[in-house]
């Protein structure tokens, strides 16, 4: 059993409880001068230019290309799916996807979460080059920004591939708040987004509907019967999922669909703001599952109104969360040797404060959502095979981000551990007749890439060439390796007002409840861990025979805007795990890899840290090349 040790090393500064109370005054005043600022740049702005899609596409006719589905869930972790899917519970996945596709056993996201993940999606690029570094820079800054992106994704270059071309759900965070509610994004024939801040509510929701033919966007609000079930949002998405096959049948094209559930994301009525639970707050949000399946999650929810028995399901139980979750070694403990700042952050769950009955009532929530999920796989996959188009489509299931469930005693996701980066991905290719696992590593950057490859499509500009490469060589008869033996993972500082304030001096000197109070004031709150003060950090994961590792530095920056696109950062601490001694990433060996003598442990990180340089500001076949090292 390996001895975490502690590297020296420049520590944030833990302040205590009323550290900067006499300032606070001050720096409030100085936020919202800074909001005032930011709000006065997007009413300048105006209406976007972009406001409704303008291309000219070639007629392509059906069967000429093949049709492309993507169905991206959000924060699903490779963990939970396994489970459910193992257990029986997600029947149309399993038979309509897995059973006829490839499963990629060692799928990962470059950052892990919602709006930079979405954003590497679109364009096949690492974080660093699409620049869309947190999620309240999402659709802020992509429609608002000078330098905008909208018109370089990939539902453009597809659409002028000759594809009919359409997304329902969630589109980027931020959507219809920072730009107008009947905005369209470029390059889609129709149009189904979600309108934040009601993305997150599985019940009461507003949707924003687009068809190009007719040229008129339409604002609606949706208020799900909790007894009937009608109207239920992932439902709702099915439903429109048809009516896209409508047009686009009608098209006479090939189609590219995006459909996005929220589920199992938590809903924004669930979040939780109490100072005496700190971050133990996070678990006990929770989502709401379809009706239907309300009798499977009933004791955790004893003011549901649907009919007990809807279904034979009813008569099964949900996999026992926690003797799930029990099962690993790193569950609900506080691994020493890890950054500061969680150290300084995280509590111990308890029975007695009710955060264990708080985390399994969360994670069997969650589960109980993505049941609607596999509903809506079954609809759609069966109107494909009723319209004779199943064997021309490439189907892809996936998520944007995994998500901790107490391992390491963590919540929600945005660390570079496995629990947060690995999600699953699942490709049923055209024709494809029998179930295949590979060991490849694959990314979300490979997405784009290879859904352009199929189409027939290429990025527009030079400057938008993919990071990732398409898989397309891998789900051929004869498979081939993609070669891939490493990849970047990054995470920036969250929070236009909070990187003002981060270069503020007194800024170190703040306690955690006001970093989270000058989070409220940009209108994003993501519990008490401090995600919104939390350092900005590149890592390196590394999986090869006989090198197994996860490399993360962390950097002193209070602020992304002088070092993200390719700037020096100053590494503030390091972490270093061996995965193959080491499955659980609890035992931080870079200490020992400094300062002891194990020789093999001085190499990988000697060589982990020279290939992480060249990663930074890495573009196109230079990432490619140091991904191959």
């Amino acid at each position: 059993m390996m001895t975490a040790f502690r590297r020296p090393a420049r520590r944030l500064s833990p302040a205590p409880a009323q550290a900067g109370g006499a300032r606070l005054p001050l720096l409030v005043l100085l936020a919202c001068i800074a909001l005032v600022a930011v709000a006065a740049v997007f009413i300048r702005t105006g209406p976007h230019p972009l406001l409704k899609p303008r291309l000219d596409p070639p007629q392509v006719a059906r069967g000429d290309k093949p049709n492309l589905l993507v169905i991206m869930v959000d924060d699903l972790d490779q963990p939970m799916f396994d489970l459910l899917l193992d257990s029986g519970w997600l029947p149309h996945i399993r038979g309509e996807l897995v059973d006829h596709g490839t499963r990629y056993a060692n799928s990962y996201v470059s950052d892990p979460v919602c709006c930079p993940s979405r954003a590497t999606y679109f364009t096949g690029q690492y974080v660093q080059n699409h620049g869309i570094l947190s999620v309240t820079k999402g659709v802020a800054y992509w429609y608002l920004a000078a330098e905008n992106r909208e018109d370089r994704v990939l539902p453009v270059m597809l659409r002028e591939a000759g594809y009919y071309t359409g997304h329902i759900g969630k589109y980027l965070n931020g959507y219809g708040m920072f730009s107008s509610k009947k905005h369209v994004p470029k390059g889609y024939d129709e149009w189904y987004g979600l309108v934040d801040p009601t993305t997150y509510d599985m019940v009461d929701y507003s949707v924003n509907r687009w068809k190009r033919r007719t040229d008129a966007a339409s604002v609606d609000d949706f208020h799900a019967d909790m007894r009937s079930g009608a109207d239920y949002q992932t439902d709702k998405l099915g439903d429109w999922a048809l009516e896209f096959l409508d047009g686009a049948e009608a098209s006479g094209q090939p189609f590219y669909l995006t459909l996005k559930p929220v589920a199992p994301h938590i809903e924004t009525v669930s979040f939780r703001d109490d100072p005496a639970l700190g971050y133990r707050a996070v678990f006990r949000e929770s989502i709401r599952p379809a009706p239907r399946h309300e009798c499977l999650v009933r004791r955790f929810m004893p003011e549901f109104v649907a009919q007990a028995q809807p279904g034979d399901w009813c008569e099964r139980a949900l996999p026992d969360s926690m003797a799930f979750l029990g099962k690993k070694p790193s569950f609900n403990t506080l691994d020493p040797g890890k950054h500061p700042r969680l150290e300084q952050v995280l509590q111990k769950l308890t029975a007695e404060g009710g955060d264990l009955g708080a985390l399994e009532r969360q994670h069997q929530m969650r589960m109980a959502s993505l049941l609607a999920v596999d509903d809506l796989v079954g609809r759609v996959v069966e109107r494909l095979r009723a319209d004779g188009v199943l064997d021309d489509t490439l189907i892809v299931f996936t998520s944007d981000n995994g998500y901790f469930h107490g391992e390491h005693g963590l919540n929600s996701k945005l660390l570079p551990y496995e629990e947060s980066i690995r999600v699953p991905l699942v490709i049923r290719a055209p024709h494809q007749a029998q179930a295949v696992t590979l060991k490849d590593m694959a990314l979300n950057n490979d997405l784009a890439p290879t859904l352009a490859d199929y189409g027939g499509a290429h990025p527009l500009r030079e400057d938008d060439a993919f990071d990732g490469r398409s898989l397309r060589p891998t789900l051929l008869a004869q498979a081939q390796p993609l070669g891939r033996q490493q990849f970047l993972i990054e995470h920036y500082i969250e929070a236009t007002s909070m990187e003002l304030a981060a270069e503020l001096p007194i800024y170190k000197d703040l306690s955690e409840t006001v970093t989270q109070f000058l989070g409220k004031l940009s209108g994003i709150e993501f519990g008490a861990l401090g995600n919104l003060s939390y350092p900005a950090y590149k890592a390196l994961r590394r999986q090869v025979d006989g090198e197994n590792f996860l490399y993360v530095q962390w950097y002193s920056e209070l602020s992304n805007r002088p070092q993200a696109m390719g700037g020096e950062w100053k590494t503030d601490f390091e972490e270093l795990y061996d995965l193959d001694h080491d499955a659980f990433e609890q035992v931080n060996v870079a200490p020992l890899a400094i300062d002891g003598d194990d020789a093999r442990l001085k190499g990988a990180l000697a060589r982990l840290r020279g290939d992480l340089e060249a990663f930074k500001g890495c573009k196109a076949q230079a990432c490619r090349t140091a991904e191959d090292r």
